[in-house]
């Protein structure tokens, strides 16, 4: 078994990033809204996932990766005074992730421009939306999460959500 990365040594002297927490088992970091982060916490998290089966950690990997992006780019809009609070919990049993972020929060049945949203024989109906809307191209994202998650669940707010995953 590969031993993970420290979280304190992984992110020492990055002043865009604050270890909360560093224990194996509840890492709680605080993520300066910066596009830039992502692969650093990537590969982090992927690090950390190292003792799953290979297809597993990708794709946690991926969802992770999927939920702070949308945290940094649709709730904080970028802007980088704004901070995404992000947790991985693990268990024997689980692995829990936690993202938050300072914005204003959303509503899924909001989403019209998000394939989640759309119905099953339009698959892809929310691209035409996002076209209208001036967004690039994708929507994707929460799609693919919930394929991934065992359990997906988003605040009454809709700033923060938590993606559960029974090992």
């Amino acid at each position: 078994m590969k031993i993970p990365l420290d979280a304190r040594d992984t992110f020492a002297g990055d002043p865009n990033i604050e270890v909360v927490s560093a224990l194996p088992n509840w890492i709680h970091l605080q993520i300066c809204t910066s596009i830039g982060l992502i692969e650093k916490i990537s590969v982090f998290v992927r690090a950390q996932l190292a003792d799953l089966p290979p297809q597993v950690c990708e794709e946690l990997g991926l969802a992770v990766d999927e939920l702070i992006t949308n945290s940094m780019e649709h709730g904080c809009r970028l802007d980088n005074k704004c901070v995404v609070d992000f947790k991985m919990i693990r268990t024997a049993r689980m692995l829990l992730f936690q993202v938050k972020d300072g914005g204003a929060g959303f509503s899924m049945d909001s989403m019209t421009h998000a394939a989640v949203n759309n119905p099953p024989e339009e698959p892809l109906k929310h691209t035409q939306q996002r076209d209208e809307m001036g967004l690039r191209p994708g929507g994707f994202g929460i799609l693919l999460v919930r394929k991934i998650a065992d359990e997906l669940i988003y605040s009454e707010l809709g700033n923060e959500v938590m993606l559960v995953k029974y090992l």
